[in-house]
């Protein structure tokens, strides 16, 4: 009770939770618009939408949601991985939210900000607790009169409740938290600034130079031992000294360099994804599967190339910089810094001309994965339309011309990696020669071989580093229309994205308005769609009718928001996709495409009904979902499934029927609960009986329906 007496005291009312993310926002030092929006309070009367309402919330900040899904038992583990992030609780007031900032470095402790935005310390099992609490309204009752006749006091009790309620809900999923994080459009310096890239950069140069600056002690002091015959014990111990030193030195970069990149990484990863997912309809279809395969490869090799490029080249320019540095002071003086400009740039030289061989090559390899994956899917055309003998005559040509371009690559690359690590050392010694012969001391030589080496080393990296940065530089003409998508779908000024309605506007007032709408597809000479208008209020049934290439899809896509219009007006509510935002829009306008553009997705058919909910479902969403089944006459296709909604369906489980299809596409589009509900060409798998089925169900539980068809 004492823990939960604390979480009262700490936790932000439901209607505060914008002030809750603020306040995170600033501690995790995440970016927020200037000035700063004004935002609501007023929660949703109906709590499955509270979570809409915050993601609105955090949109207008600048930011974004993301929930968090675990078993009962692995909240605490999933809380960590969280942070910052806003925990919901029920408290005596109502519900609430926590602002996790982080955790302590032991794991055990929670740092909280409170409502005054001052910051405490709570144990992070007591926000265990709070989470699991959430699941445990069924079991935990049952539990507490258990343990009242077993008798047991405090603390074996709330062990053995715990243990008790663990074992019951060990494969129970719950909503653990909502981490708080900037969405993947975000200006890219605000993502490197969230990741503190400029404080790790510098921690990175300052661990290269101290480790090189041990490596060249340890050659003046190895040196001018040997050089002056005084390799005693002393002197081999202070070389051991700094050998020894450089260990840890190394193991501190390399746990530095790779917990970046691996970070890094991820950032790419994810807005890459997000781009493929906001890819305009017509864009994403202009391209075949073997193009988007290749992308794929591109992007991977593209996140590997240029990781691994900038850290080499980075910190070889640092070694390359103190062993010139050096070699200014040793007997090669303004000698040897004259031989490594010039040797840089004949190398910069022969680098720059790579690009265009690893073009060449990149093409060629592009051009063979795309026509490879293309013939594998038209594999039986082609067995039946081509003659036997002309079936690898195109892959014969490929392979050869792949062949030569990496023929070329490889041996240009050889022959430039070659000279930078063996080229310089002797130009460095011949460049050290003069002041060998003017007298120089010992010591002064040591360090000069110890910075020709390093010169040589640093060379061979930088060079190396230079390449992989030309590859991903070539790879990522490919990959930049994915990640301009990306800035397109989720950037821009945070703007407050209002919320979908408890109740439905009057029918005075149009819901859904169109107004000379005008649709061009790029490069077409024509309009599909010129001077289209509609007015649709709450609770009308519409008809679209018209022949095939009239534009009822593009104008049904339009309307969902996976199309923009060219011009025109477009408004839901009275307000543009631009002041709903994607998200917004999307969770008012429900559809249910043509049959060739939607798809039953490999997994359960409860996932595949309900994709716009939350996962994992709730009880009242599995029972909405098996009503709404029964109602559109998948009820028989339920009792024959040995697992009910949890059947495995798709390409790798339960096959359906074209109709059965088409009926789960219905359901998905009405278990949305969107005010607008939109089927194209819905009911053309159906017989007459079942269609008569699924329309009265439809009219029956769609708020507002329009209806595309032919006539």
């Amino acid at each position: 009770m004492a823990s939960a007496k604390t979480l009262d005291a700490v936790a932000w009312p439901l209607e505060r939770a914008g002030e809750a993310m603020e306040a995170l926002a600033r501690a995790a030092r995440l970016p927020l618009p200037n000035p700063l929006p004004v935002l609501s309070h007023a929660i949703p009367a109906d709590p499955s939408r509270v979570g809409e309402w915050l993601d609105s919330v955090a949109h207008a900040l600048g930011l974004e949601l993301a929930p968090l899904y675990t078993r009962h038992g692995e909240v605490e583990i999933a809380l960590g991985r969280a942070v910052p992030a806003l925990v919901e609780m029920t408290t005596a007031r109502g519900p609430a939210v926590i602002a996790l900032a982080r955790l302590s470095s032991s794991g055990r402790t929670a740092r909280i900000i409170a409502p005054d935005e001052t910051q405490h310390e709570v144990p992070l099992s007591s926000l265990t607790v709070a989470a699991q609490a959430r699941v445990e309204w069924h079991q935990g009752p049952v539990t507490d009169r258990f343990l009242d006749r077993a008798g047991l006091r405090e603390p074996q009790r709330t062990l053995a409740r715990r243990a008790l309620l663990g074992a019951q809900l060990a494969n129970t999923h719950l909503f653990a938290a909502r981490g708080l994080r900037l969405p993947p459009g975000a200006r890219p310096v605000n993502h490197l600034r969230a990741l503190r890239v400029r404080r790790r950069l510098l921690m990175l140069l300052l661990l290269q130079v101290a480790l090189q600056g041990c490596l060249l002690s340890s050659w003046w002091l190895i040196g001018r031992g040997a050089f002056e015959g005084q390799l005693d014990r002393g002197w081999l111990w202070a070389w051991a000294l700094m050998a020894l030193t450089m260990v840890p030195l190394q193991a501190a970069l390399a746990w530095s360099q790779g917990s970046l990149a691996m970070e890094l990484s991820a950032l790419l990863r994810k807005q890459l994804l997000a781009g493929a997912l906001a890819l305009p309809v017509d864009e994403a279809r202009r391209g075949g599967i073997g193009e988007y395969v290749g992308r794929t490869f591109e992007s991977a090799g593209m996140e590997q190339m240029a990781l691994t490029g900038s850290f080499t080249s980075l910190l070889a320019v640092i070694d390359l910089v103190l062993a010139a540095s050096v070699m200014v002071t040793g007997p090669a003086r303004w000698y040897g810094l004259a031989a490594l400009g010039g040797f840089c740039f004949v190398l910069a030289v022969l680098v720059a001309r790579q690009s265009l061989l690893f073009r060449a090559w990149t093409e060629a390899r592009v051009v063979m994965t795309h026509a490879l994956i293309e013939r594998m899917i038209g594999h039986r055309t082609r067995l039946a339309q081509e003659q036997p003998e002309r079936w690898h005559q195109e892959e014969d040509h490929e392979l050869a011309h792949y062949a030569e371009a990496s023929a070329r690559w490889d041996a240009a690359s050889a022959r430039v990696l070659t000279l930078a690590r063996r080229g310089f050392l002797p130009v460095a010694i011949l460049a050290t020669l003069p002041g060998v012969f003017a007298g120089a001391s010992t010591a002064r030589i040591a360090v000069g071989v110890g910075a020709a080496l390093l010169a040589t080393r640093a060379l061979g990296s930088l060079t190396v580093g230079a390449l992989a940065l030309i590859g991903a530089r070539v790879l990522f003409r490919g990959v930049r229309p994915i990640l301009e998508a990306t800035m397109r779908g989720t950037g821009g000024a945070p703007r407050t994205s209002p919320l979908p309605p408890d109740v439905p506007p009057p029918k005075s007032q149009a819901l859904l308005e169109v107004r000379e709408l005008v649709f061009r597809h790029e490069g077409a000479p024509r309009a599909v769609l010129e001077g289209a208008s509609l007015v649709v209020r709450a609770g009308e049934r519409v008809l679209l009718e018209g022949p095939s290439g009239s534009g009822k899809s593009t104008f049904a896509s339009i309307l969902t928001g996976l199309r923009v219009q060219g011009s025109g007006l477009l408004l839901l509510g009275g307000l543009d996709l631009a002041t709903w935002t994607m998200a917004g829009w999307g969770a008012q306008i429900a559809s249910a495409p043509q049959f060739h553009e939607n798809h039953v997705v490999s997994g359960t058919l409860a996932m595949n009904l309900l994709l716009g909910r939350a996962w994992p479902p709730s009880n009242e969403d599995l029972n909405s979902a098996r009503a709404l089944c029964e109602e559109l006459g998948l009820g028989e296709l339920l009792t024959r499934m040995p697992a009910g909604l949890m059947q495995v369906v798709g390409e790798s489980g339960w096959q359906l029927s074209h109709g059965e299809q088409s009926r789960v596409f219905v359901a998905r589009a009405l278990l949305q609960r969107a005010s607008v509900v939109v089927l194209d060409e819905a009911f053309g798998a159906l017989d007459p009986i079942t269609m008569r089925k699924v329309m009265a169900c439809v009219e029956a539980r769609a708020p507002t329906l329009i209806v595309i068809a032919h006539p």
